[in-house]
């Protein structure tokens, strides 16, 4: 019975934690603890797979929870950002997760279904969100460690790019609540990752920057387990094939 009522309020259980793990990050920085506060961000990811895992009883998309393993695993190392060899792994173990999602997505779209207007507005979305990752790999190539951590930016930075165009096209084709959740979902990825780079460097917006990254984080880790537990057609479930 228990149970059975924290599935069906799963959303307001997953807001109440969202607030608390939000809350306690603020606070935690502002005490000027950035050890714990990187390490919070990990907890976040593995707290939320944990809730996914619970809520569909090891039915979920593998995928999905690959997704979020290796997400968790890449904020887990960036504690040790600052040594060259830990920041490359873990950029590496981020690469992976996006690379996991274009996976996921990529059997879901079709380019021969777009028409004119849609071709027109994901263009200038397309261009817009290249031109603000330019800007911000550009801003970054000083602060790099190697020429490796560099590269890993910047191939991250495209992966990144080329999940927001797959995301518009999968909404666009399924026009569904789901569909719509999980594009919201990728593009508070990417703009958490924006103001987390913001708020690392300290290129502007202060600590605002770092709270705005740390809030975007928990609101995209909610849309996904949302979007997992709405109920889908088979051709919008995304593909669940690793090879």
């Amino acid at each position: 019975m228990k149970v059975r009522l924290i599935q069906k309020e799963y959303k307001r259980v997953l807001a109440i934690v969202a607030l608390i793990l939000l809350a306690f990050s603020i606070g935690v920085h502002h005490e000027e603890n950035y050890f714990l506060y990187r390490m919070l961000r990990a907890v976040c990811c593995f707290v939320f797979l944990g809730f996914l895992l619970y809520f569909k009883k090891r039915k979920e998309n593998p995928l999905l929870v690959l997704f979020l393993l290796f997400y968790g695993l890449s904020s887990f190392i960036v504690v040790w950002y600052e040594k060259n060899t830990l920041a490359i792994i873990s950029l590496i173990f981020n690469l992976i997760a996006v690379l996991i999602l274009i996976r996921a997505i990529f059997p879901k779209v079709s380019f021969k279904k777009m028409n004119s207007y849609f071709i027109s507005l994901l263009t200038v979305l397309v261009l817009f969100n290249g031109y603000l990752l330019y800007e911000f790999v550009y801003m970054t190539k000083d602060y790099t460690f190697s020429s490796a951590h560099y590269a890993l930016i910047l191939v991250g930075s495209m992966s990144l790019l080329v999940l927001c165009f797959l995301a518009l096209l999968y909404n666009f084709l399924h026009s569904t609540k789901a569909s719509l959740i999980f594009a919201l979902f990728v593009f508070a990825i990417l703009f958490a990752e924006i103001f987390r780079a913001i708020g690392y460097y300290d290129f502007a917006y202060g600590n605002a920057a770092v709270y705005i990254s740390r809030f975007l984080l928990l609101t995209s880790l909610y849309l996904l387990v949302n979007y997992c537990m709405i109920e889908k057609v088979e051709s919008e479930k995304l593909s669940q094939r690793i090879f």
